[in-house]
């Protein structure tokens, strides 16, 4: 039985090394791309979830693709892109 999104949005992280301060699992599994998850999300919460397994429950192979497999934005990209979202809204 997958298990469901949520599960995991209670655990803290110490340091987010994007914003440089802790966030919530929530905020990981929605930051990246489209609300996709934060391709940083195994290096980070690696040691303290399944990663793999709650990817594969809870995004299809294609999301997963789209997450983690294109070129890293840096931290300046990630600012821009941020700023245009909020205009655009």
């Amino acid at each position: 039985m997958p298990e469901p999104i949520e599960a995991h949005d209670s655990l803290s992280y110490w340091r987010c090394p994007q914003l440089g301060g802790p966030v919530p699992f929530r905020h990981c599994r929605r930051s990246g791309i489209d609300t996709l998850p934060c391709r940083k999300l195994p290096e980070c919460w690696g040691s303290q979830i399944d990663v793999p397994g709650f990817l594969a429950s809870v995004y299809t192979l294609e999301e997963i693709e789209i997450a983690f497999g294109g070129p890293a934005k840096s931290r300046l990209d990630i600012v821009l892109e941020t700023i245009d979202n909020s205009k655009e809204k």
